[in-house]
């Protein structure tokens, strides 16, 4: 294996990332074309290069994250791969503020020790499209339909381009998306056109959460859920992600029969602009055995 490139596991503010807790903090994290392996603990997906498809080796060594591959890459697609890196692993994003304001927090302060980096995909397409295949439907159908994509783009994620140019019989045969085909075909069409820029949602100086949140509505097939999800997944952490698994996970933790959407909103507001990463926490703290 050959190392592309070290980033160190640690915030814009100088805090801690676990690499571990970055892996496993969503399901999504593991659809293809990613998996998660143990012993050692390694997190391996391929990505489309130039034209070619490259498996990419990511693991922690003393304090960084450390990016390998079998395969020989040129400079300018090194530098590519590093870029991805640390957008989905949100490297320069600080959270040393949250962690400031969990530290006294009784059921929030062992995050600080890294946790609260929600993995995401190198593009927000990416994400945006397997949002989409988590929606009103069993688990195991969301991982067939995204090893379907990634079966459709030779072991890596299909490009936008190739998704508008897929026909729809394989969204309904092949992947099998039921309503979710059409949505999806329509927004990479958009894409590929350059009529919907979906990376711009990353500049967090040009769009505010409530801006970002109302571009995701409008796209075909993201509700409340979705864009909550996919905000996440930006670094945005104010909303909760309100679903079918979220809601009585939190019902069975905090030891109530009931809880409306907005009670559960209110004992997490506190948390200000980190209510929906505070929330997502306080579900997932089982996920790692600390």
């Amino acid at each position: 294996m050959r190392t592309l490139c070290e980033l160190p596991l640690r915030g814009a503010g100088g805090e801690p990332i676990s690499f571990a807790r970055t892996i496993h903090s969503h399901g999504c994290a593991r659809l293809a074309p990613a998996t998660v392996e143990t012993d050692p603990l390694r997190y391996r997906r391929r990505f489309r290069l130039a034209g070619r498809v490259v498996e990419i080796v990511m693991r922690e060594n003393d304090g960084l994250l450390v990016v390998e591959s079998a395969s020989s890459l040129r400079p300018r697609e090194r530098s590519a791969i590093e870029s991805s890196v640390a957008r989905m692993f949100r490297v320069r994003d600080d959270l040393s503020p949250f962690y400031a304001q969990i530290a006294g927090d009784a059921a929030l302060a062992w995050a600080a020790r890294g946790a609260g980096r929600i993995l995401a995909s190198p593009s927000v397409f990416e994400d945006v499209v397997k949002t989409i295949c988590t929606t009103n439907c069993a688990w195991s159908a969301t991982i067939r339909m995204t090893r379907a994509l990634a079966d459709l783009g030779d072991g890596a994620f299909p490009s936008a381009e190739l998704l508008a140019a897929t026909k729809a019989p394989w969204y309904r045969d092949a992947a099998r998306m039921g309503y979710r085909g059409p949505y999806v075909r329509t927004i990479a069409r958009a894409v590929a056109r350059g009529e919907l820029d979906l990376e711009a949602l990353l500049d967090g100086e040009r769009y505010g959460d409530d801006e970002v949140e109302r571009q995701l509505l409008a796209l075909p097939g993201i509700g409340p859920y979705g864009a909550a999800h996919v905000m996440q997944l930006l670094g945005r952490h104010r909303r909760l992600v309100l679903d079918s698994w979220t809601r009585p996970k939190y019902r069975r933790l905090a030891g109530k029969k009931q809880a409306a959407d907005r009670t559960i909103q209110r004992a997490f507001v506190r948390y200000g602009k980190y209510a929906g990463l505070a929330f997502w926490l306080y579900l997932t703290r089982d996920w790692v055995d600390d």
